[in-house]
């Protein structure tokens, strides 16, 4: 009788992931079989996304732990896998056992060969609860969410969009969000289209204002400021509002930069407004200013602000 000589591979796994076969099984990945994985058997594949380690990290710290999805690692008929290779980082790192379905005898020409699958949005998170949740309203409470949390000290444990957090902060926020981008409409019908590239700065200030119970103050500002736009009339705040956005510290920011600048200038400007709101008031405002802790003190900006005094938050007892 001819003895079975099992390979590494297989001494290690419990299975041959070379194998030609189609098959879909179980296990229990234990840390010293993930790490094998990963030296071994991940060649080729997708670079590593520290991000989407991170998010993994943060779901398997969930009270629930690890959550069964139905995600699978899957090898190749030469033994490399495809998928699942940040899951095994994080098993490695959390040193406990997991377990996870198992795909063999994929095709390797399979990443060339298949159309692509769509990866998972945060707005697919809600869409499963709530249906009429819009890719519009998930970005404004991503900008809401990102200026509450502010910077620096500030920003330590305040909650974060993710797709774990997505539905509890959607239910938490859906209400302003709808308020506040009901708000900005008329501002953005398409008279006034300079302003378009911020849109979305807009709705989070005005959702936020709503959060606030200051959201009374929204369309007096914007009707004023859409009026000087139109030169129907002069407003002083908001001609001084647009030099500034001409600034050159200010002009060239772009991206998350340019987003921040835009809030800081909103919440200001809101300030200004509440001291005559027929909008003839200065602005009254430097680049020196301009930034976190230049507007810490007082005002809209800190009212805004999850955590204003910086203290360190912590969810544990």
């Amino acid at each position: 009788m001819t003895a079975i000589v099992k390979t590494k591979h297989e001494e290690v796994l419990g299975f041959d992931p070379t194998s030609k076969e189609k098959n879909v099984f179980k296990i229990i990945m234990t840390p010293y079989m993930a790490q094998y994985i990963l030296d071994h058997l991940n060649n080729n594949n997708r670079k590593i996304v520290e991000g989407q380690i991170a998010a993994i990290r943060r779901s398997a710290a969930l009270p629930s732990g690890w959550l069964w999805d139905g995600g699978a690692i899957v090898f190749t008929t030469e033994g490399n896998i495809i998928e699942f290779q940040h899951r095994l980082k994080v098993i490695v790192e959390r040193d406990e056992d997991v377990e996870v379905i198992v795909v063999t005898g994929v095709d390797p020409e399979v990443f060339t060969l298949a159309a692509p699958a769509k990866n998972r949005t945060v707005t697919d998170s809600i869409n499963k609860v709530d249906k009429t949740a819009t890719s519009d309203e998930v970005t404004v409470l991503r900008q809401l969410i990102k200026r509450r949390a502010g910077q620096d000290a500030q920003a330590k444990g305040v909650p974060k969009l993710t797709m774990q957090t997505a539905v509890e902060l959607w239910d938490e926020w859906k209400t302003y969000v709808r308020s506040g981008m009901r708000l900005t409409a008329d501002f953005f019908n398409g008279d006034v289209t300079s302003y378009n590239p911020w849109e979305r700065q807009f709705n989070a200030w005005a959702s936020l204002m709503e959060f606030r119970k200051r959201g009374d103050l929204v369309k007096p500002f914007l009707d004023t400021f859409k009026q000087h736009k139109l030169k129907k009339t002069n407003s002083t705040l908001f001609a001084e509002f647009e030099e500034f956005l001409k600034e050159d510290a200010v002009i060239f920011l772009a991206g998350e930069n340019k987003a921040r600048m835009i809030h800081i200038m909103l919440c200001h400007a809101t300030d200004r407004f509440e001291l005559n709101k027929s909008g003839n008031v200065e602005f009254d405002f430097t680049v020196a200013k301009a930034c976190h802790s230049g507007m810490l003190s007082k005002g809209t900006y800190r009212d805004f602000l999850y955590n204003p005094q910086g203290l360190v938050i912590t969810t544990k007892p």
